[in-house]
């Protein structure tokens, strides 16, 4: 996205320290991101850009600063900026998708001469070090390394507690991209490993977090002692006891990456659909709004015991937003739903045209109405560059 003229005058070196706070907003909480490199929107916006030449260095660039501010364990941060890693909290997974990208874009002679493929590596045996679950399926950080700040399945819990389906889910893409990233700069023998553990989490997503009832995926969080495993499903319990789990639209997130089978796909289908659930007029909820915690505000306060302070965060509790259209109609896609995947694609470029031609801007979220949440009076780029992609490739 183009700098704000705060984010110039700082990079400029214009600006006095203490003005620099305020001018640039460390916290982000104006909606200016332009001086912050983020790893979710960097890889994301990457599967539109590295089509078009003219942005395939910037793309692939922006991949080189986030493994090369990386730390000495293998960890690949969540975000950084000019002067500084802005935190210690790590990527999620998309680091290994978004390296085979560009590799597969600019060639493997230029994987080799940037050490791509190693420094991946060291970034997934770093995760495999630290987000290992007590069920077998890999630990979400928190919900802020989510990218999806308000997620009910994940927010407000304690850093590394939460099994959930999305993280799982792209795990299960990072593994696939490893073993073809393997293949691609000659390292044919690694493969055969990644596809074992792609395979393994497949299989315990399966397993563990599928919900018949629900007709989609839930989250886990270990219990000593409970005498069930459903008694670990991640919601409320009502006056009986019994666990009602709390539904978002990452609980359908296995679909963008092929994890359902058929039948459950089929499943997962009816309950996207519905129009008085996640299927909006606009695009998908991320919240069913029929669901009790349903609601589109632009940004919600919660309490971040790292900083001790409360402040303002994206909200995924309802919001429609480009990324999560586009993961769902590319799942939609996938598994041979073409008419709804064309919709979703033709209701997300009008959404977007519809904001340009209203505000001149092109904002993060919206609502049901069309009307865009934040930021206000800024304009985001970033993955909304997957919108027009989704028009050219599914309609």
């Amino acid at each position: 996205m183009p700098l704000s003229p705060a984010a110039a005058r700082v990079l400029a070196g214009k600006a006095s320290a203490g003005q620099r706070a305020s001018a640039s907003g460390d916290g982000f909480s104006s909606g200016d991101y332009s001086l912050g490199l983020f790893h979710h929107d960097a890889s994301e916006a990457s599967i539109a850009l590295l089509e078009e030449e003219e942005f395939r260095a910037a793309a692939a660039g922006s991949l080189l600063c986030l493994l090369d501010c990386a730390d000495p364990d293998g960890r690949v941060h969540r975000a950084e900026l000019p002067h500084k890693a802005r935190e210690a909290e790590p990527s999620k997974p998309v680091i290994a998708q978004y390296a085979l990208r560009c590799a597969r874009a600019l060639g493997a002679e230029w994987a080799d001469r940037h050490r791509v493929y190693p420094r991946v590596v060291a970034f997934q045996r770093w995760q495999e070090r630290h987000l290992a679950g007590l069920h077998g399926l890999f630990l979400t950080w928190s919900s802020l390394q989510s990218g999806f700040d308000t997620d009910v399945l994940s927010a407000g819990f304690p850093d590394r507690s939460v099994e959930g389906p999305d993280t799982n889910a792209f795990m299960v893409l990072e593994y696939e991209a490893l073993a073809d990233l393997a293949r691609l700069v000659g390292r044919e023998a690694d493969s055969d490993e990644w596809l074992e553990s792609a395979a393994r989490i497949r299989t315990r997503i399966e397993e563990l977090l599928w919900n018949e009832a629900l007709g989609h995926y839930v989250a886990l969080r270990w219990s000593h002692g409970v005498g069930a495993p459903d008694a670990e499903i991640v919601g409320t319990r009502d006056v009986d006891g019994l666990v009602n789990p709390f539904v978002s639209w990452t609980g359908l997130l296995p679909l963008y990456a092929g994890v359902p089978s058929k039948a459950r796909a089929r499943r997962m289908a009816e309950v996207l659909l519905r129009p008085e659930g996640f299927w909006g007029p606009v695009g998908v909820r991320t919240c069913p709004a029929d669901d009790i915690y349903f609601q589109q505000s632009p940004r919600v306060l919660l309490y971040d015991f790292k900083k001790e302070r409360r402040g303002p965060v994206s909200n995924w509790s309802g919001p429609v937003w480009v990324l999560s259209s586009y993961y769902l109609a590319e799942g939609l896609s996938r598994y041979g739903f073409a008419g709804p995947a064309r919709e979703l694609a033709v209701k997300t470029a009008r959404l977007m045209a519809d904001d340009l031609d209203r505000t001149g801007l092109l904002h993060e979220c919206w609502d049901d109405a069309g009307v865009g949440l934040w930021p206000q009076g800024a304009t985001f780029a970033s993955w909304n560059v997957l919108g027009p992609w989704m028009l050219d490739r599914l309609a």
